[in-house]
């Protein structure tokens, strides 16, 4: 073979491999024209859709073929086991991709509006972002385990971008399965230059959502624990969308901006509304003035009566709810949970007491459990960790329902068989 033609063909050899890794490793090589967005959507009417969701993408001419692609870290199967999986933690979110106009008519449909913010990425940066995300979307990486404050739809773009900036040829994982919180701030070179009010906690800051939603809130405040109430550092907000698309449009790096304004692409048609009827502050405030009225009305019928025995039932349900989620869950929110002050299992056992047999150490842990409820409403401002209002009329129900136990004598006659008299523990 002629020493040109053998020089052409190692060359020309050389080329195609170099190309063939480039599509083996990294699936396609981003043109000049290519864009990457961040795509923020508005609130929805459910639990899950309350906070906002966010999404990438991408459109780019490949292999001749426009290409309009949305990479969407939020999505997850919705079956039977979905909220038993949620309750345990141990719900796996998939990474999806798909045509833009498909993820668009959701959104149409529900009236959720969608901002867009372009990322003025350089044509390096554009290939990096594009090698992680399709790395990320191989069957073997595109599950992970969601976690709501650190590693969700909104966390993951961020790390994504962080990673694509970094300017290091070895991210260590591309995959991304599980982020290092600590290595993405080691290799970040972001400046996330917008700065808040005040400093808030997680519970803080997903409470502006809440105020829509008074029972899911009550729920949440019940479930999760004092991890809840940690204060939120700078970049972390980002866990929600809203404050990934705030932090995005202040953002700086190598001297200039990483996004350009945010551009609202479908108009937002629903709005959040706030139903003020039937919220928990006044269904409890309703059954604590109920539980007075029976207990007095009936006071020399039973010591224990059946308002008594449904307080203790539910929130000894309510107890061992919490218990749960402390101890045999994968979520790190739900520890250290101080609703256990006032829900407490044990009360779950003394709904099926007899009403003549309150002594002991049944009656000692009344006069205990007591003094509990006075010190939760007298610190009430202090606790480490903020419990829902809505929890003060249920602990004036307990205290009340404890004194008719303890103290009897204090507050009116007991009937008990044929005679009236006055009984003192």
């Amino acid at each position: 073979m002629p020493t040109s033609m053998k020089s052409f063909f190692v060359t020309f050899s050389l080329i195609v491999l170099l190309s063939l890794n480039a599509f083996v490793s990294h699936g396609f090589v981003s043109s000049q024209s290519a864009r990457f967005t961040i795509l923020t959507c508005t609130p929805g009417p459910d639990l899950y859709s309350l906070f906002g969701h966010s999404a990438i993408r991408y459109q780019d001419t490949i292999r001749g073929k426009m290409v309009d692609w949305v990479y969407n870290y939020g999505t997850f199967i919705f079956d039977d086991e979905f909220y038993v999986k949620f309750a345990r933690g141990k719900l796996d979110y998939v990474l999806s991709k798909e045509d833009f106009p498909f993820f668009q008519e959701e959104y149409i449909y529900a009236g959720r509006g969608i901002f867009e913010q372009e990322l003025l990425f350089t044509q390096e940066e554009k290939q990096k972002f594009l090698d992680l995300l399709e790395a990320n979307f191989l069957p073997e990486n595109r599950i992970y385990r969601y976690d709501f404050f650190y590693d969700n739809c909104s966390t993951r773009i961020r790390d994504m971008i962080i990673r694509a900036t970094s300017g290091l040829e070895n991210t260590s994982n591309l995959g991304f399965t599980h982020p290092d919180p600590e290595e993405i701030k080691h290799i970040s070179r972001i400046d996330f230059s917008y700065v808040y009010p005040q400093p808030n906690t997680f519970r803080q800051t997903i409470q502006t959502y809440l105020d829509y939603q008074p029972w899911s809130d009550f729920g949440i405040d019940l479930a999760l624990g004092l991890p809840c109430d940690k204060k939120v550092e700078k970049g972390e907000y980002m866990f929600l969308p809203d404050s990934l698309m705030k932090d995005m449009n202040f953002a700086h790096y190598s001297g200039r901006a990483l996004v350009a304004q945010a551009v609202e692409i479908l108009p937002q048609e629903y709005e959040l509304s706030f139903d003020s009827t039937v919220t928990p502050m006044n269904v409890m405030w309703f059954f604590f003035i109920l539980h007075l009225i029976i207990g007095i009305l009936f006071r020399h019928k039973k010591l224990f009566q059946f308002s008594d025995r449904f307080l203790f039932f539910v929130t000894g349900l309510l107890g061992v709810f919490v218990v749960f989620l402390w101890f045999f869950t994968d979520h790190t929110a739900t520890k250290w949970n101080f609703n256990l002050l006032w829900a407490n299992p044990i009360n779950l056992i003394f709904a099926f007491v007899s009403s003549k047999k309150w002594s002991g150490w049944k009656l000692q842990w009344m006069k205990i459990y007591f003094f509990i409820l006075l010190s939760t409403l007298l610190f009430w401002f202090v606790l480490p960790q903020r419990l829902n209002m809505a929890v003060i009329p249920i602990i004036f129900a307990l205290m009340f329902t404890v004194v008719k136990i303890v103290r009897p004598g204090f507050l009116f006659r007991v009937n008990e068989g044929k005679s009236v008299a006055y009984v003192s523990a």
